[in-house]
């Protein structure tokens, strides 16, 4: 492990004591803690190789600033920020405990539709704040979307890892990612067209793009552009032709599966312009599922009403055994 990235039992600024290594990407390692101040657990998520860069430094200072200006309850908290004795800054956050949407998937290959609904329009009330804020996420996936249980209640959904994180093209004054280098910025099974050849005016429909894949992923349970290399992936994503919804799950309904395609439609034109209007369709389907439910349960009981019934007969009486006549003596 680099120098610059604290080893566990690492006490940072004399408070967060590093307990275990939660995850790492090609960017960053992330850190659950214990801190000491508050008694209580966070992560501590430290950029990878950047201490002494101080334009990279830059741009993760303004990650920690944009992400602990989103006050959202469906985005996770950043709680503090500073420096390692190497000079490596470090973002800490709130610890969620619950699993991620890909560990979901993994476990029970696919959603229920209603579930797949629910998760989506939390995602995307998450979304809505971030665009507000004037930024692009550009890595929904599954893995980003964690899933904590509350007891009684549906799953709190939780959007992480703003690392690709940049300005909208209506806010952006360069065109820095805001804490992650690289020629092929995002996940490529969940990239937009416009993402993959590389367009310097991407705006929030790339993350609309990507929430589509993650629904059409949640809902068949198999990913929409799988392929064994990242050339065949990005082939897939600008060309492939997916297999319809109502083919793949009989129980979808045509107008989510009408919705999902235009949220996935390779010309920007033609998705929802904003995390707000699909949102809106993604309601519209389910009153419209609720309002199926609700007469289908009518029937039912219009059905159990009118079976016929069979007249109550009285049984007969069982017959006595007759005695023989006694014989005459």
């Amino acid at each position: 492990m680099s120098s610059q990235v604290p080893a566990l039992g690492a006490l940072l600024v004399n408070r967060y004591e590093l307990v275990k290594e939660l995850g790492r990407g090609g960017c960053a390692i992330v850190f659950e803690a214990h801190d000491h101040r508050l008694a209580r657990a966070v992560a501590v998520k430290v950029p990878i190789g950047i201490a002494g860069d101080t334009a990279k430094v830059g741009r993760f200072a303004r990650e920690a600033r944009v992400i602990a200006s989103i006050h959202h309850p469906n985005v996770c908290a950043v709680l503090d920020s500073g420096f390692t004795e190497d000079g490596a800054p470090f973002l800490v956050m709130e610890r969620l405990f619950g699993e991620s949407l890909r560990a979901t998937l993994h476990r029970a290959k696919q959603l229920g539709v209603g579930d797949a609904i629910a998760i989506g329009l939390q995602l995307l009330s998450a979304l809505d704040a971030v665009h507000a804020a004037g930024i692009v996420h550009r890595d929904i996936k599954p893995d980003n979307v964690v899933l904590v249980s509350r007891g009684g209640c549906d799953p709190l959904v939780k959007l992480l890892d703003f690392g690709l994180c940049r300005r909208s093209a209506r806010r952006r004054t360069d065109e820095e990612t805001m804490t992650c280098d690289g020629a092929l910025v995002g996940t490529p099974e969940y990239m937009a067209p416009e993402q993959v050849l590389g367009s310097t005016s991407l705006d929030v429909r790339v993350d609309i793009y990507a929430v589509g894949v993650v629904l059409y992923e949640a809902l068949t349970g198999d990913r929409a552009f799988f392929a064994k290399n990242v050339r065949d992936i990005l082939t897939g994503v600008m060309n492939k032709k997916l297999r319809p919804l109502c083919e793949a799950r009989r129980d979808v309904p045509r107008s989510l599966e009408v919705v999902v395609a235009r949220a996935m439609s390779r010309d920007p034109a033609r998705r929802h312009a904003s995390a707000v209007e699909l949102q809106d369709d993604l309601v519209a389907v389910k009153e419209e599922m609720a309002a199926r439910a609700r007469a289908a349960q009518r029937r039912a009981e219009v059905e159990l009403w009118d079976l016929p019934t069979t007249p109550f007969q009285r049984r007969p009486a069982p017959r006595r055994p007759t005695r023989a006549p006694a014989s005459a003596g």
